[in-house]
């Protein structure tokens, strides 16, 4: 008869244009095939509560986005890339898109521009 054990673990999550995001639970368990953790509920589900949120109703928390250059902070050199991309209307499954529309435009820069003067990085365990 084989065994389960639970693991306990802590989770990351990675995008291509949004902040590395911890888990703040060290002790989530995994148990055979399952797991779940819901990063959306709170900001405090995020290690140093480093998520932002989305909506109010329902209350829904989010990833911080517009880290295009994937450097742990979404800065100027993000927003450059940004402005320079939505000038020549890039399109396609791009790190400057950051909304998912498809394009580069200045919806995606004020993302950036937001989180950038809020001094948004990434926060580690």
């Amino acid at each position: 008869m084989r065994q389960c054990r639970q693991v306990h673990t802590i989770f990351v999550i990675e995008h291509r244009n949004s902040l590395e995001t911890w888990s703040a639970d060290a002790e989530i368990v995994i148990s055979g095939n399952s797991v779940s953790y819901d990063f959306t509920n709170s900001s405090a589900a995020a290690f140093g509560n480093n998520l932002i949120q989305a909506d109010t109703s329902p209350e829904l928390y989010a990833v911080y986005s517009g880290d295009v250059n994937g450097d742990d902070a979404i800065d100027l050199s993000d927003l450059s890339l940004i402005d320079n991309d939505a000038a020549i209307f890039l399109t396609g499954y791009i790190n400057t898109d950051l909304n998912g529309d498809g394009l580069t435009d200045i919806a995606d820069y004020l993302i950036a521009e937001n989180n950038a003067f809020a001094f948004i990085a990434i926060i580690r365990p």
